[in-house]
């Protein structure tokens, strides 16, 4: 069995491989289901693989018994994955075909007025470090904070009281929006000073704000963000586009595991061994689903109420638990913060397709979560600058395509994009200030010329 379903990973890999640059060199642009197909290729095919060996050789000691005892079920997995495939791609077309929503890229620079985009830029930084102040003042500050961090990651942490702004958090990364938008307008060969002083006082303050959360992917999400939008910008060809990021990807693990034994934060005897625990979370979370069969039939309720994730987490922990609490009660006995239990396990979006309604639940879920990558391509093509339509998308691509195939929770996929949310909001009603106060002025001007 083990060889039958290492061949079908494999087979799986290149499938979603294949599909990824077909998609792309038919639209002759690389687009988020791009990237999530190279995901689900990635975490599927080649990850199952890897992590199945890595167990099988003892380098997976924590995961083996959710992992090795499974042997019949592997067969499961490999069908569950096909299925999500399908329903992504469906998800992807079928939005396409209802909405006619559009995925091809403006490639004008500087289509509009630069100066209005970075007014806006601006706007969001101070936002971002109004809210950040307002946040770590219970903690002493800005440096306080920072030695609250630092307490944190050496284990040494002391209790405090309850923050009363805890829902400002999330709000300190518009300055990584800020950060990626100062550098589309670089991107748009926009030279002025205050777009260079805009970018790097968002970039370090945004590095401020991540070395606060103690993230080690979004940390490195925010970082290969620059590249990735520098590639994106420049290249013409889909496949050089595919193949560089198929390497950036191995590169963030690599980054990942180099950033762990750095911060020492879960860090591992070696590269295999940190890969193999790292990835194994999706794996051994179906299993012990499939075993415990107490929640394969969540019936999408926390779909139905994922609007209220945007809200802070005090007004709904206490009667709707996330799909993480529940997987964390199955495998580790009790959810996180209760029986001794500090750490969650996260959800992937395989997982969470069986946990709705069993194996038929996996394609509903890939076609939800396609028709989401569909609507945000959509609204990335509408930003009429090149520069930043392609830094805003680069940075997506990583945090929404790539990423919420490993961690697909609605919640997380809402709360970790709120800023995002926010930015979009503050800027459309910041861009239609002008038009609004022409339009006004015009009304006047007609009723004097009347009287």
């Amino acid at each position: 069995m083990i060889e039958i379903t290492t061949l079908f990973g494999a087979l799986f890999a290149v499938l979603c491989g294949v599909l990824a640059i077909a998609h792309s060199m038919r639209v002759r642009r690389v687009t988020l289901l791009d990237w999530a197909l190279l995901a689900m290729g990635g975490m599927y095919g080649v990850g199952w693989v890897l992590v199945l060996h890595a167990t099988k050789a003892g380098e997976n000691p924590s995961w083996a018994r959710w992992i090795l005892p499974f042997q019949d079920q592997y067969i499961v997995l490999n069908i569950g994955a096909m299925l999500l495939l399908f329903g992504v791609l469906t998800g992807w077309y079928l939005a396409g075909s209802i909405w006619r929503l559009p995925i091809t890229l403006s490639i004008k620079p500087a289509a509009t007025n630069g100066a209005r985009w970075a007014r806006a830029f601006w706007f969001l930084l101070f936002l971002a470090v109004v809210a950040q102040a307002a946040y770590t003042y219970a903690y002493g500050g800005f440096l306080g904070y920072l030695e609250y961090s630092n307490s944190i990651r050496s284990g040494l942490f002391d209790a405090v009281p309850p923050n009363p702004l805890s829902f400002l958090k999330p709000f300190g990364a518009l300055a990584m929006v800020s950060a990626f938008g100062f550098f589309g307008l670089c991107l748009s060969r926009d030279r002025r000073l205050s777009v260079y002083m805009g970018l790097m006082l968002s970039f370090f303050f945004s590095l401020y704000v991540l070395y606060g959360w103690l993230g080690r992917l979004g940390f490195l999400v925010f970082i290969a963000t620059f590249p990735l939008a520098l590639a994106m910008y420049g290249s013409r060809s889909p496949l050089r586009l595919i193949t560089s990021g198929g390497v950036s990807f191995v590169g963030l693990l690599v980054g990942a595991y180099a950033l762990s034994v750095w911060l020492d934060l879960k860090s591992a005897d070696n590269l295999m061994a940190f890969l193999a625990r790292e990835l194994s979370f999706p794996f051994g979370s179906f299993f012990a689903q499939l075993d415990h069969e107490e929640h394969l039939f969540l019936g999408f309720v926390h779909f139905l109420w994922s609007p209220v994730y945007l809200l802070p987490s005090s007004l709904w922990t206490n009667w709707l638990e996330p799909v993480s609490q529940i997987n964390t009660a199955v495998i580790m006995g009790a959810p996180k913060g209760e029986a001794g239990v500090t750490a969650g396990i996260p959800v992937d979006l395989l997982t969470l397709g069986l946990m709705q309604f069993h194996l038929p639940g996996i394609v509903p879920t890939g076609v939800l979560f396609g028709c989401l990558l569909r609507v945000v391509q959509a609204l990335l093509c509408r930003i009429p600058d090149c520069g930043i339509g392609v830094t805003f998308e680069a940075n997506l691509a990583l945090s929404l395509a790539v990423l919420a195939v490993f961690y697909a929770q609605p919640n997380l996929v809402l709360s970790g994009h709120i800023h995002w949310i926010a930015a979009a909001l503050i800027m459309m009603a910041l861009h239609r200030l002008p038009s609004l106060s022409i339009r006004i002025n015009r009304k006047c001007a007609a009723k004097i010329i009347a009287s």
